[in-house]
């Protein structure tokens, strides 16, 4: 049995207006081929829907029967319709992403914010997490995407540079430092420093960076939150190296942020992390569109 949408619409046009030539008027299909449709209905079915007279269809009583799921599954379809034309027009949806917490402040507080204004039925899921943790929730599939420093080929994961930045010094205004606009890795070595946990990748990024500069930054203390990390150097004379990102979240609280001269313009390399073969939701896919091209466009 192959009953057609078509077929239900016009059983349900008849039943209601209990006449073929209304039926056949409302669905926009002349007499003889609405005739035609409910005769092969009523074959398919193996029993008749309607008593023809002269004057009107009077449904029988296995179409009064039958009406029930006709008008059950043509609801159901409209249903299904309607929620894909809402997720087209993006009224509803999800976006999960993971990043830390550096990253979620820095580069994607703004841009979630200004979608949600224009999109406020898509709901953001963010997981504050580091860069192997982040890895592991895309490979999972328990995130849409990914942000974090990452190399290489990594399994079951495909990832894209999006953003490049700076790192920035972060000092007390009370700092030696806090008048300089610029300053060398060397300078900062006399200086006592405050370092995040080397699950952040920035940390990972940094040490690389004074390794191959042949700088040791002493570190008395060493954290795993941000907000502690800054915390601690306005309190003192310790510095704190961050990406710009991060480094205007220094500024909002009262501290100052110096140019590092000798550290590329490029050295902190954020990639976008996304499951391989993987297909984002729609709500996703339109977000990642306009943030893409916004990360890169603030890269230096």
């Amino acid at each position: 049995m192959n009953i057609t949408l078509r077929q239900l619409r016009l059983f349900l046009a008849v039943f209601e207006t209990q006449s073929i030539t209304a039926a056949a008027a409302r669905q926009n299909i002349t007499q003889s081929a609405a005739s035609k449709v409910i005769a092969e209905l009523e074959t398919q079915l193996g029993f008749a829907l309607f008593d023809r007279t002269t004057r009107r269809v009077e449904p029988t009583d296995a179409a009064i029967e039958f009406h029930a799921f006709a008008v059950d599954v043509i609801a159901t379809m409209q249903a299904a319709t309607r929620s894909v034309e809402e997720l087209a027009a993006l009224k509803r949806g999800k976006v999960s992403i993971a990043a830390s917490p550096l990253m979620i402040y820095g580069l994607l507080a703004a841009p979630i914010t200004e979608y949600r204004e224009r999109f406020p039925g898509v709901r953001f899921e963010l997981h504050e997490l580091s860069t192997d943790e982040t890895v592991e929730s895309v490979r999972a599939g328990a995130v849409d995407f990914g942000l974090g420093a990452v190399e290489g080929e990594l399994p079951g994961v495909a990832s894209e540079v999006v953003y490049q930045g700076r790192m920035r010094a972060v000092v007390s205004m009370d700092s030696p430092l806090a008048s300089r606009e610029r300053i060398r890795l060397a300078d900062l070595a006399r200086f006592n420093h405050i370092s995040l946990r080397r699950f952040f990748s920035v940390r990972r990024t940094l040490d690389q960076l004074v390794a191959d500069k042949g700088v040791v930054l002493p570190s008395g203390v060493e954290v795993g939150t941000l907000t502690s990390a800054l915390g601690l150097v306005k309190q003192g004379d310790s510095v704190l190296i961050a990406p710009s990102y991060a480094a205007k979240i220094a500024e909002e609280w009262g501290m100052r942020t110096i140019a590092i001269v000798d550290i590329p313009a490029d050295a902190h390399r954020l990639s976008l992390i996304q499951r391989r073969l993987g297909r984002p939701t729609l709500a996703t896919r339109k977000f990642l569109h306009e943030l893409i091209p916004r990360l890169k466009a603030i890269s230096g």
